[in-house]
C-alpha cells in the first residue's frame, strides 16, 4: 500500500544556548538553500545556521537555488537569521555544462554541477572587502569559491580571513562503495568515474584551507589513504564534527503507542544507498523474519520513493510505503524496532542517531554505525549478514524487556554526546580561536 502525505514544512530546532561573548562574522557557503530541510547537508546547514545565530554571530549565507523552492515560513526564517542572504540561480543546464567542464579539466562532477560563477564571484567580491573573522564553506562542492580567495598562506596584512572547509563525509568512500554495491550498470559506471576524480580531489583540497572538518576517523583514514596513492603529505588539519539531533523533537513519545511487530526505515527514499538498503533487506532478511513472526509489519517512511521501493508493497500487503510525511518522528514513535540494513555509503546516519533520540530498539549493519560508535548489544544491535540481521529483528521483537532497554541507553547515549549543540559548541571553538589567531596576527 502506499499513501500520500502533505509536504514537510518543518524548521530546524531552536537551539538552548545563551549569547556568545564573542560574536563573530561568518561567511558561510553551500551547494543548495538549506531550507527544505530535505537532504542531510540541508539538514546540517539549516541547523549550524540556527546555532550561530542564537549565539549572536553574523552570518552571511551564499547558496544556489536549484529549483526546490522554501515556504513563505521557511524562507522568513532565513532571512530573520542571516545578516544577508544571497541566492544564485542554478538550473540543470548550468549543472550540465558545469560538470562537462569539471570532468574535462580533472575534477569530481559533483563539483562542476554545483559550480556557479556569479556565486563565486560574489563571494570573492565579498571577501575582498575584509569585513569576516572566518568563512566556511560546506562540503567540497563548495570548496572552489574559498580556495582562491583565501590562500592559507597569505599574508595577515592582507586581511583575509581563516577558512574551514566542511569535509564531512569522505566521498572517495562513498563513491568507491556506491560503485561497488550499485544495483543498476549506469550508476556503477557514473560513481566509477566520479571515485577516480573525487580521490585526486579529496587528496588535495585540503591543503587549500586553514582547516577541514570529517565526520569520523574513518572519513579521514580514507582521505589519507588517497594522499599516499599520490604521493601527497597527508591531511593533517582535520576536526571531527559529526552532525546532530533535534532530541525534543525525537524523543520518545508514551502518548503515541508502538503498533505491534512493526519495523520502520526511514529516509529519503529516492537515494541509491536508502533504496539498495531496503531492497536488500526485503529480498535478503525479510521472508526469514515473516517466518519466524508471520505478523510482522514493515513501514518505510520517506519522501521521493523510488519505483523499486513502491513495487515492494505492490507485491507485499504486510509493507507500506507512506511517501513525504508531516513528521517521521510520529512514523519512528510507532515501531516495535527500527532497521538501518545500509550497506554502501560513508559518514554518519541520520537515521540511526533520531532512531536512537525516540529510544527505540534499532538493529543496524556496521556500515551505517560506523560515524557514531554506538555498543552493540548496549545502546543497539549491530549486525553484518543478512541472517545475522534477520535473526537480530527477531530477537527484539520477542523480547519487550531487551527493547526496553536498548531504548533507554540508546536514549541517553544521543543526549550525551549527539544533541546539535554540543556537536557545534566544538566547531565553534575552533572558529573563535582561528579568529582570535587572525586578530593577533593583524594587530
Amino acid at each position: 500500500m502506499v499513501e500520500t502525505m502533505a509536504p514537510n514544512t518543518t524548521l530546524p530546532s531552536s537551539m538552548n544556548v545563551l549569547p556568545a561573548a564573542h560574536r563573530l562574522r561568518i561567511a558561510l557557503v553551500c551547494s543548495r538553500l538549506p531550507l527544505p530541510m530535505t537532504r542531510a547537508d540541508q539538514l546540517t546547514v539549516a541547523h549550524l545556521i540556527s546555532y550561530l545565530a542564537a549565539r549572536g554571530h553574523s552570518l552571511d549565507l551564499f547558496t544556489l537555488d536549484t529549483g526546490e523552492k522554501p515556504t513563505p515560513e521557511q524562507r522568513a526564517w532565513l532571512d530573520q537569521r542571516c545578516r544577508q542572504l544571497l541566492v544564485f540561480r542554478q538550473p540543470m543546464a548550468r549543472c550540465i555544462l558545469g560538470l562537462i567542464r569539471a570532468v574535462a579539466v580533472g575534477k569530481p562532477m559533483q563539483v562542476g554541477w554545483f559550480t556557479n560563477r556569479a556565486h563565486i564571484r560574489a563571494v570573492q567580491q565579498a571577501i575582498s572587502l575584509r569585513e569576516y573573522d572566518v568563512a566556511y564553506a560546506y562540503y567540497i562542492r563548495s570548496a572552489e569559491a574559498l580556495r582562491a580567495v583565501c590562500p592559507v598562506d597569505a599574508e595577515p596584512d592582507l586581511g583575509r580571513p581563516p577558512t574551514i572547509l566542511g569535509m564531512q563525509l569522505s566521498q572517495s568512500l562513498n563513491t568507491r562503495r556506491l560503485a561497488k554495491d550499485s544495483g543498476r550498470l549506469r550508476d556503477k559506471i557514473i560513481y566509477a568515474v566520479e571515485q577516480g576524480l573525487v580521490r585526486r580531489y579529496e587528496a588535495n583540497i585540503w591543503r587549500d584551507f586553514f582547516r577541514t572538518v570529517l565526520i569520523s576517523e574513518r572519513d579521514a583514514e580514507e582521505i589519507r589513504l588517497a594522499c599516499r596513492e599520490r604521493s601527497v603529505p597527508e591531511i593533517s588539519n582535520y576536526i571531527l564534527s559529526p552532525h546532530g539531533v533535534d532530541t525534543s523533537r525525537f524523543r520518545p513519545r508514551p502518548d503515541i503507542d508502538a503498533d505491534p511487530a512493526t519495523l520502520v526505515f526511514s529516509g529519503v527514499m529516492g537515494t541509491n544507498t536508502n533504496i539498495h538498503a531496503i531492497t536488500w533487506f526485503a529480498e535478503n532478511c525479510w521472508p526469514r523474519i515473516r517466518a519466524e513472526i508471520p505478523g510482522t509489519h514493515l513501514l518505510i517512511v520517506g519522501r521521493r520513493p523510488a519505483r523499486e521501493i513502491v513495487r515492494l508493497a505492490a507485491h507485499d500487503r504486510a509493507i507500506t510505503v507512506t511517501g513525504e510525511v508531516p513528521d517521521p518522528a510520529e512514523d519512528i514513535a510507532r515501531a516495535t524496532v527500527c532497521i538501518n540494513p545500509m550497506q554502501i555509503g560513508a559518514g554518519m546516519q541520520n537515521k540511526l542517531i533520531e532512531y536512537m533520540a525516540c529510544g527505540k530498539a534499532v538493529v543496524t549493519t556496521p556500515v551505517a554505525n560506523e560515524g557514531i560508535h554506538a555498543i552493540s548489544g548496549t545502546h543497539l544491535l549491530e549486525a553484518a549478514g543478512a541472517e545475522a540481521f534477520a535473526d537480530a529483528v527477531v530477537a527484539l521483537l520477542r523480547n519487550p524487556e531487551m527493547r526496553a532497554a536498548l531504548g533507554k541507553s540508546a536514549r541517553e547515549y544521543i543526549q550525551r554526546y549527539w544533541t546539535w549543540e554540543k556537536l557545534f559548541s566544538e566547531l565553534e571553538s575552533e572558529m573563535l580561536a582561528m579568529a582570535s589567531r587572525g586578530l593577533a596576527a593583524t594587530a
